[in-house]
């Protein structure tokens, strides 16, 4: 069965491929300050694709979408390449819908803590933005990232574990 999109449901398009491109996009981007941007020429390019053919039949328009988002991100980094900044941005407010284990966490200190996840390496990010921002499962992050679910929760857990340390807090 394929799925026609157009102009005129391109936000319903929008909508159910978005959490599928961003999930995409953090485990691609060599830096997570690239993200929104990515997304937003991802979806600029699929808009574009739409004006020009006035609509687009696809079997399966998210695999079409992270196609295209596959792209921009080759794209991206090619014309990058020569810049090699590692630096990450994490939003600074705590999503309202997070799953946050880690009850020292607050609105004053979340850029405190980021600033400190930033100095780890990019792989204890990413995990840490897709198991608390996005909710996504530790054997999804694992298929994401394409690492041992072990290796996943050492991740958090040692990283949880110097949280603590360094905020003397109890992590529940």
């Amino acid at each position: 069965m394929s799925t026609l999109i157009t102009t005129n449901n391109f936000e319903d398009t929008y909508h159910k491929t978005y959490n599928n491109v961003l999930r995409y996009m953090v485990c691609k981007c060599q830096n997570l300050e690239d993200v929104n941007e990515l997304i937003q020429d991802t979806y600029v390019a699929l808009y574009q694709d739409l004006e020009k053919k006035k609509q687009i039949e696809v079997k399966n328009e998210k695999a079409y979408i992270i196609g295209i988002a596959k792209n921009i991100v080759k794209s991206y980094y090619r014309s990058q390449y020569k810049e090699k900044a590692n630096i990450l941005y994490f939003d600074r407010e705590i999503p309202s819908d997070a799953n946050l284990e880690m009850d020292f966490i607050n609105r004053e200190n979340v850029e405190e803590i980021w600033n400190y996840l930033k100095e780890k390496d990019i792989i204890i990010a990413k995990i840490f933005y897709l198991y608390y921002a996005q909710g996504l499962k530790i054997v999804e992050i694992a298929q994401e990232l394409q690492i041992k679910e072990s290796t996943i929760k050492n991740y958090i857990y040692r990283t949880l574990k110097q949280l603590n340390k360094k905020w003397g807090k109890e992590v529940t």
